[in-house]
């Protein structure tokens, strides 16, 4: 059988297998009336959320820049022209967390989420160090965003995402999977061993991911800036003769 990539499906169906279940259709999880695969979907669901959380290497982006609107292309001033207060800064809906890249300097601001709790108004950045949604100047920012599990237009999390589909890695997904299969069996069995051998592998697919992250981001203890590079002292380069 050809391997191919997981989607929602797959994942509902391997949760419920997990703790002893039939699988189910894709018509049944799209449209679902049996409780038990509503329950099931929202333990995904769930699970989904709390690793996308967590802030991983492929939903992070580092020193995004973001404009006020009048520094942007199609901005209209008002009558009496640009407020010398400044003006908004609105931000994707795809926006899980954000903060300004090196903080640990940027001490002058404390920004946040606020605003976008329905479609009809966009979500902006908020300074809590000068108490104020009003920017004259562009700031640069670190930022989490949301991804897809699978790129089904049937099933969307609660939100549209409008400008990009980050997909979540293969490796994610069978950690997320994993992760939702133990917390189905906390919640809709009494099987103990069960609930420790999912645990098990829970977090040896957790220690997966860790791998995957390292290699990914090529970590180092020595904090080098942004957009710079660093080759190490290499052992082996001193027996070269040139």
């Amino acid at each position: 059988m050809a391997l191919t990539k997981i989607t929602k499906i797959d994942a509902i169906n391997s949760i419920l297998s997990s703790i002893g279940q039939a699988p189910t259709i894709k018509d049944r999880v799209l449209n679902p009336t049996d409780p038990q695969i509503v329950m099931i979907e929202n333990i995904f669901h769930s699970a989904v959320w709390d690793v996308l959380i967590e802030e991983w290497h492929f939903n992070t982006e580092k020193h995004v820049e973001f404009q006020p609107l009048h520094l942007t292309s199609g901005y209209v001033a008002p009558a009496g022209g640009v407020p010398s207060t400044g003006t908004q800064i609105h931000l994707r809906r795809d926006i899980l967390r954000i903060d300004v890249s090196d903080d640990d300097i940027n001490r002058q601001y404390d920004i946040m989420i606020r605003g976008g709790e329905d479609l009809t108004r966009n979500p902006y950045l908020y300074d809590k160090v000068n108490h104020t949604d009003l920017w004259t100047h562009s700031i640069h920012c670190d930022c989490v965003y949301k991804a897809t599990f699978d790129f089904d237009p049937d099933w969307q999390t609660g939100f549209a995402l409008q400008d990009r589909r980050i997909p979540i890695p293969e490796v994610f997904k069978r950690y997320i999977i994993l992760r939702a299969s133990t917390r189905a069996a906390t919640q809709l069995t009494n099987n103990t061993s069960l609930i420790q051998a999912l645990a098990q592998q829970e977090i040896l697919a957790r220690a997966v991911c860790m791998e995957y992250e390292s290699n990914q981001t090529d970590a180092s203890f020595f904090g080098f800036e942004h957009n710079s590079n660093y080759k190490s002292y290499r052992p082996y380069q001193a027996m070269l003769r040139r």
